[in-house]
């Protein structure tokens, strides 16, 4: 068994990828570029947060692009998750944004509040972003009160990530529709077996997200409707607290101090091989299959209880945004790109999905051949989460990132024992609802 590896890799969970490079062709909170359009073309700046590697063949697609649409020059702005939400902060107070913006969907809501997302619906109506060959389902998040914000820049869902070679070893077969009690049992069962240092299950310190999932099967929310308060009884969030607490009590689910330094170091329990599964988003199986030497596998997350419905949904696991104070001509431009990466074939051979499976399914079932096997699993997760999948989870209302911090913490206290279950629940729902009503 290997222990405690130090591989530089992705958390499970985590929208940031750390450590890239700053970028784009000047990197300054403006925006502005060396780049000069000559007479009769439009200039836009697209900016996305990532790695390297997604730098790179997201220019090539750019230069795929130009090439096909001489009249219009992309000027690229690219660097990592922190300083790319602190430079959209100081563009945006400039009335500076790009025209197009890589968006997540925790912060969608603030910019459409704010004014500052274009209602694509005319550029859709009109064909500029063909979503004829798009599905409902991946692009519900980004619709709100009918007006759509943004275009998915590919889907995932939220998953397990488990050792194939693990589960086959032990005879572990937890067919969709497993209960958090069946898993429950193969884990005590594999984390025994393993022995010391070995857990079975890796919460992956995705707590908030994983209630989610968890509170939809008793059809409640995290948030409200109005986006005012929580959704969920508190004995709902009390319940699935306790799950967590036994399993780690009982040494079933990894401890609280070695989540958080896995989850800090770009770690991964399950490729280590010291846990059998955790939690994940489904695109997650990509750069985690990179570091392990065992063969992964999703699979769905667990039911609350028999006959109970998949709390589960289809997600953007990133999308693009238009500014709504971009010019005309630029808003078109920007369309004729985001339709571009959406529909084109070639370009998806160049992003290879890296963004999530892609929207629209032509695409997707060309693209599927060509991809490695690791990426061909993600496909077909989304294919079996299409079926199973609930509505659509509204977008987080202003103030869930404060939500979600105060979540963190009282889950870390609850833990650590520092205060009750029912104490850290009371404690939360006050202090989430505050904020919420601000």
């Amino acid at each position: 068994m290997k222990k405690w590896k130090k591989y530089l890799g992705l958390t499970f969970l985590s929208v940031a990828v750390v450590g890239c490079s700053p970028g784009g062709p000047e990197d300054d909170a403006s925006g502005d570029s060396s780049s000069e359009a000559e007479d009769g073309q439009t200039t836009i700046r697209f900016a996305w947060w990532g790695n390297d590697e997604r730098h790179d063949i997201t220019q090539e697609a750019i230069e795929l692009f130009e090439e096909e649409n001489p009249d219009i020059v992309v000027e690229p702005e690219y660097t990592g998750w922190d300083s790319y939400w602190e430079r959209l902060t100081t563009q945006a107070a400039g009335d500076n944004l790009p025209a197009i913006v890589q968006m997540d969907n925790s912060k969608l809501t603030e910019y459409i509040s704010s004014d500052l997302a274009l209602n694509l619906n005319d550029l859709i109506d009109e064909g500029t972003i063909n979503m004829e060959d798009v599905s409902d389902v991946y692009q519900d998040m980004l619709v709100v009160d009918d007006s759509t914000y943004a275009i998915s820049a590919g889907s995932n869902g939220l998953s397990t990530i488990y050792n194939q070679e693990l589960f086959e070893d032990y005879d572990i077969n937890l067919e969709p529709g497993y209960t958090y009690d069946d898993l429950h049992g193969e884990m005590e069962r594999l984390s025994e077996e393993e022995g010391e240092d070995f857990w079975g299950y890796d919460f992956v310190k995705a707590e908030y997200e994983t209630f989610f999932h968890y509170a939809r099967q008793f059809d409640q929310h995290f948030y409200n409707k109005e986006g005012t308060g929580v959704g969920f009884e508190n004995e709902t969030l009390e319940d699935f607290l306790s799950i967590l607490t036994t399993w780690m009590d009982e040494g079933v689910a990894t401890p609280h101090d070695v989540a958080v330094e896995i989850n800090e170091s770009g770690e991964s329990m399950v490729a280590n091989e010291e846990a059998g599964m955790a939690s994940a988003a489904s695109n997650g199986l990509i750069g985690v299959q990179t570091l392990s030497e065992a063969d992964l596998g999703l699979n769905v997350m667990p039911n609350a209880a028999d006959g109970e419905k998949s709390g589960n949904w289809v997600r953007p696991s990133m999308s693009f945004m238009i500014s709504n104070n971009a010019s005309e001509e630029k808003q078109e431009a920007a369309a004729k790109l985001i339709d571009f990466i959406t529909n084109h074939q070639e370009a998806n051979e160049i992003l290879r999905a890296e963004r999530g499976v892609p929207i629209a399914s032509e695409v997707r079932e060309s693209l599927s051949s060509e991809v490695d096997e690791t990426v061909q699993e993600t496909f077909e997760f989304l294919e079996v989460l299409e079926e199973r999948a609930g509505d659509s989870e509204p977008l987080p209302p202003p103030g869930e990132a404060e939500v979600r911090a105060a979540f963190d913490r009282m889950v870390e206290n609850v833990k650590y024992k520092e205060m009750t279950i029912e104490e850290g629940v009371e404690g939360f729902v006050e202090e989430a609802e505050q904020i919420l009503a601000q």
